[in-house]
């Protein structure tokens, strides 16, 4: 949990670049990522010769991303002592000699790390897959050395250890949050309702095709560790849960960068993070049937090139619409009896076009559709004031007695205005609750704000998945006054006014 305190820093380093007229926030973020990347190189590394040290060794030139003697690039010609490189080394040089060893040493090196096989082959080969991202980040402080000079002095404060996850994660989460152009996150307490959803469990593969920053990996992680933490105490699998757990994919680069960045600073050492669409061509065909959970927030109202869009979905759902093509995707990307939780928009659940039709019977036909959570508008303001649901299925055959839950949620704890104030009003925890009590479901009348609905039922409704076409309105009958009693009133009121008239005249000598 960040301090007051810490986001008045991080608040500061943003002033410190809208001052310099860096005010294009996707850019500020690139450079903010790449300095802070080049910083946890230096303090992991720092860490590491701390704990040897303790116990009277040297680290292994292997496991040190800085190692002993010279970096040498003979293409840029470049011949330099590895401790050069060191932040902790360039943090109090004069800006401009500050910039020229960040721009002509320091970034190079860090470009070089994705195909060193050296950096590959380390204990900390986590921190070369960001490299792989930094290819095309052009140096942005040329002329601008007093920035730099501010940012670096800001960054290198000894709160900021890079090395201490608990503070770092959340850290680059406030640094990123709203201020990247065209994106927007999905509020951590829903991904937390989703992983309490769909329970990941250590030893699953997980992937988020449209991942952006990577919030629903992290929040699968911080369940794990919260619910298997004793679990990770054991060396392989938690090389199995740092190394071989966590995937995503997304078509912005950008967004990989940060994606990757975000996991590694809340202890994914090796964050697969692949810059791609999955939509398109055959570019799934090394995903396909590899993953036991799937959690996302797909783009909604994009729409691909028919003849690029891959021919495998258009089997399931003959579209361009992305919001229909992600979820016949996940039904691809998982492995049999694997499960997927997704946020969708409204319109997939009601349309009435064939490709909206099909996308759905597939989901009721041949995957196990487990639950529709509809949520209200306004749970991505400011962003979006979209109406959304959450699905969840299994890829499995449906037993012909399986009934889909539904749950009309209404308040998620927050207002749902543009403010997103707390609020006392909040069904998340009745969600969870229920949904981990469906047997108690079955008997809810559908007056209620949850039920379960028979296949036969949802395929007689033209396979529509929406609440409001199985919920039940019961309506109070008035009782009228009889219409005698309503005449003698108005006879009474006529009189009335009949007598005051009357008395009016009187007064007035009339």
């Amino acid at each position: 949990m960040l301090t007051g305190e810490l986001k008045r820093k991080i608040d500061a380093i943003w002033q410190a670049f809208y001052d310099e007229n860096m005010a294009q926030n996707s850019d500020v973020v690139n450079q903010l990522t790449t300095l802070m990347f080049i910083k946890m190189l230096d303090d992991r590394q720092t860490s590491l010769e701390a704990q040897a040290s303790i116990i009277g060794i040297q680290p292994k030139q292997k496991d040190l991303i800085f190692k002993s003697g010279n970096y040498v690039n003979e293409e840029l010609s470049i011949n330099i002592p590895y401790e050069e490189l060191r932040w902790k080394n360039f943090k109090n040089l004069n800006p401009k000699d500050l910039s020229n060893r960040i721009k002509n040493y320091v970034f190079p090196f860090i470009k070089g790390l994705g195909g060193s096989p050296e950096a590959e082959e380390s204990e900390i080969q986590e921190l070369t897959a960001f490299s792989r991202f930094a290819q095309n980040i052009a140096y942005g402080f040329d002329e601008k050395e007093r920035l730099l000079v501010t940012v670096v002095d800001k960054l290198s404060d000894p709160e900021l250890d890079f090395s201490n996850l608990d503070i770092m994660g959340d850290f680059y989460e406030y640094l990123i949050d709203g201020k990247i152009s065209g994106q927007f996150r999905t509020p951590r307490h829903i991904i937390t309702m989703a992983n309490e959803i769909i329970k990941p469990r250590l030893g699953e593969k997980i992937i988020d095709p449209a991942c952006g920053t990577a919030g629903f990996l992290i929040g699968a992680a911080q369940y794990i560790r919260d619910h298997q933490g004793t679990e990770l105490i054991n060396v392989g699998k938690k090389r199995v849960f740092t190394n071989d757990t966590f995937y995503g994919v997304d078509t912005d680069k950008n967004m990989d960068r940060i994606g990757c960045m975000n996991l590694m600073l809340h202890g994914i050492r090796k964050p697969h993070i692949t810059p791609d669409s999955l939509l398109e061509g055959e570019n799934a065909r090394d995903f396909l049937g590899s993953f036991d959970i799937i959690e996302a927030n797909p783009p909604f109202a994009a729409n691909l090139v028919k003849n690029s869009t891959n021919g495998g979905l258009l089997t399931i759902t003959n579209t361009t619409a992305t919001e229909l093509l992600f979820v016949a995707l996940f039904t691809k990307l998982l492995k049999t009896g694997g499960r997927c939780i997704s946020i969708v928009p409204d319109g997939v659940l009601f349309g009435s076009d064939n490709a909206h039709k099909n996308l759905r019977a597939e989901l009721i036909d041949r995957q196990k559709l487990i639950a529709v959570i509809s949520m209200p508008s306004g749970i991505f303001q400011p962003y979006s004031g979209v109406k959304t649901s959450f699905i969840y299925f299994q890829k499995t055959t449906p037993t012909a007695d399986h009934k889909v839950w539904f749950y009309n949620m209404e308040a998620d704890g927050y207002s749902l205005n543009a403010k997103r104030q707390p609020i006392e009003a909040n069904d998340i925890p009745d969600v969870v609750a229920r949904f981990n009590n469906l047997t108690a479901e079955v008997d809810r009348l559908r007056t209620e704000k949850s039920f379960m609905v028979p296949l036969s039922e949802i395929r007689e409704n033209g396979y529509d998945l929406s609440f409001n076409r199985y919920k039940k309105t019961v309506r109070e009958a008035k009782v009228y006054r009889p219409t005698s009693e309503i005449m003698d009133d108005l006879d009474a009121n006529q009189a009335e006014i009949a007598k005051g008239l009357a008395e009016l005249r009187k007064m007035l000598g009339e």
